[in-house]
């Protein structure tokens, strides 16, 4: 019965240690699963479509896979430390918007991926909608005009 206690004593220590670091590391578990889903239905449709166009290469798929999930674990990490880190045992709300934005655009961007693959396997998407997704995704926002356009990009001022 003793070593039983003793077993049970001497394998919860390492699980309560890691238990209180992994608290450091990430938190947000609820919101990892939407993003692994998100992954997952981006990475079939993907693959799906490079099979469709007969262009699929499977060393390339599983290094870009691997950045992928590197790159979002990296992010998810960032988050957590923005979001609940502590300044004299008060969160700092400017850096928990700020960890609340990189877990919203992650799955913001996996959406467009979904969006642009689906709709290059069976175009269902109207083209300006898809336009406008694309310019989202690389500016951060839709500019309507290129007279606005010019007053957004600094370094296009300084050209002019």
């Amino acid at each position: 019965m003793y070593t039983k206690t003793f077993i049970a004593s001497v394998a919860a220590l390492p699980l309560t240690i890691v238990g209180s670091i992994l608290k450091y590391v990430y938190q947000d578990w609820e919101f990892v699963k939407w993003i692994v889903v998100a992954v997952l239905i981006d990475t079939f449709v993907s693959m799906v479509k490079h099979w469709i166009l007969c262009d699929f290469n499977s060393e390339e798929f599983w290094q870009k896979l691997a950045k992928k999930v590197f790159v979002y674990i990296a992010l998810l990490i960032l988050s957590n430390l923005l979001t609940y880190s502590t300044v004299n045992g008060h969160t700092v709300e400017a850096t928990t918007l700020f960890g609340e934005y990189i877990c919203w655009a992650m799955l913001l961007r996996e959406a467009i991926s979904i969006i642009e693959n689906s709709n290059a396997i069976f175009p269902w998407c109207p083209i300006w909608l898809l336009k406008r997704l694309k310019d989202y995704n690389e500016k951060g926002e839709y500019i309507k005009n290129k007279e606005n356009a010019m007053q957004h990009d600094p370094e296009q001022n300084m050209e002019n």
